[in-house]
């Protein structure tokens, strides 16, 4: 039997249930396993041969020496116009870095953030001066419609859903300046709430909120920081975006109309999400997605892995597109789809696979691949009947694109 005959028998034995999709996958990557060792089929096949394997362990040693190189150079910066200006010149070496120590890539921005967020923590930002603690709390009354706008720098937001009817605002500034609690402006008009840095571009700041929000629409949500992490559960507008650098960006039970979340070097956690269009983007990091309803999702990086779990479409919407964009990495998108939906996939990679572990599919180019990169175009034979879409764009380098149903 040939090897795309067994790779048949497997997608039927899919599709009759008789496996489920993670055994197919095993069993599909047991297959290639098997044509690599007889050699492939050579340039005109799908795999066709890939690039020399770098030793692990050594990129992970020359990832290591340059974080501790790069640690050294930080920690020598007492001036905050001087530690941004490194983080920068870090982040861009990060990317470059990463280009050729792909494996290890993502090891780099966890360790940046890391070291970034040991830097602004409590003790360590003394760095930049004897710091002051000062503490405000801001409140005010909600309604449906209002905005919400806060502006943080080298501290987190955090927000959460509380039972009273209030917007409560608690701010923590850090500063060596005197009268600390004038670095923030308040603002309570024309229905929006707002916190804002009176001057954004003071050095040796620090400001984090915690805010507690009750269960009403806002028309918008506005959340940017620098250097710290931005936590949200729970928060229903019309608009939510999210913006920060250098922190993760870790969202729950958000549910709007438009979503976006950008950061570098850091990670996007976004998990029970409900959007008509949703745009998360970083750097040298994963976007990791679960549980997702959308009418058009556009998640991109470089040199971090796109992980993607369970699906649907979005209320009473007939497509749902998903358009996912990375370099250096793995691309994993599973559907947990037990609908009857159609799909339209158009894959893309170079230096590595594509396994599309989805039944009936018809392939338009029976998957073309030449010595290096490689391109899958199908849709299943229920595409243009079917009630619901699926629209897959997935495009890296260096990296696996996998799409299951």
């Amino acid at each position: 039997m040939s090897i795309s005959e067994e790779k048949m028998m497997i997608l039927k034995m899919l599709q009759e249930g008789r496996i489920n999709s993670e055994e197919a996958a095993k069993l599909l990557e047991a297959l290639e396993s098997k044509k690599e060792a007889g050699h492939g089929p050579g340039p005109r096949g799908f795999h066709g041969p890939r690039p020399p394997q770098r030793n692990y362990y050594d990129e992970v040693a020359k990832v290591r020496e340059k974080i501790d190189e790069w640690r050294r150079q930080l920690s020598k910066n007492y001036n905050q116009s001087d530690f941004d200006k490194m983080v920068e010149e870090l982040s861009t070496k990060a990317e470059k870095f990463g280009k050729n120590v792909a494996t290890a890539a993502f090891g780099i921005a966890d360790k940046v953030a890391d070291f970034i967020g040991s830097v602004i923590d409590t003790s360590a930002f003394n760095v930049f001066g004897n710091c002051v603690t000062e503490e405000e709390q801001y409140e005010a009354a909600a309604a449906e419609g209002m905005n919400l706008e806060l502006q943080a720098t080298n501290g987190q937001i955090t927000v959460k859903k509380h039972q009273e009817d209030k917007i409560v605002i608690k701010a923590k500034i850090r500063t060596p300046q005197e009268n600390a609690k004038s670095a923030l402006a308040f603002s309570n008009e024309n229905g929006t709430v707002a916190v804002k840095l009176a001057k954004p571009d003071t050095y040796n700041l620090s400001v984090s909120y915690d805010v507690l929000l009750p269960a009403v629409k806002f028309n918008q949500v506005a959340l940017e920081s620098k250097n710290g992490k931005i936590y949200v559960e729970d928060v229903t507008s019309e608009e939510f975006v999210s913006v920060t650098k250098n922190a993760v960006i870790d969202l729950t039970g958000i549910n709007s109309s438009r979503i976006a979340a950008e950061t570098r070097n850091a990670k996007v956690i976004a998990n029970y999400i409900i959007g008509r269009d949703v745009n998360f983007g970083t750097k040298n990091a994963s976007i990791e997605i679960k549980n997702l309803r959308a009418v058009k999702l556009t998640a991109v990086t470089s040199n971090g892995k796109i992980l993607l779990d369970n699906v649907q479409n979005y209320d009473n919407e007939n497509t749902a597109e998903l358009d996912l964009r990375t370099s250096n990495a793995n691309i994993k998108a599973n559907m947990n789809d037990s609908e009857n939906r159609g799909y339209k996939i158009n894959a893309r990679t170079s230096f590595g696979n594509i396994n599309l572990l989805i039944p009936n599919l018809l392939y338009r180019n029976a998957m073309r691949a030449d010595r290096s990169s490689r391109m899958a175009e199908a849709e299943t034979d229920n595409y243009e009947a079917a009630e619901q879409k699926v629209i897959v764009q997935a495009a890296t380098s260096n990296g696996d694109v996998e799409i299951i149903k």
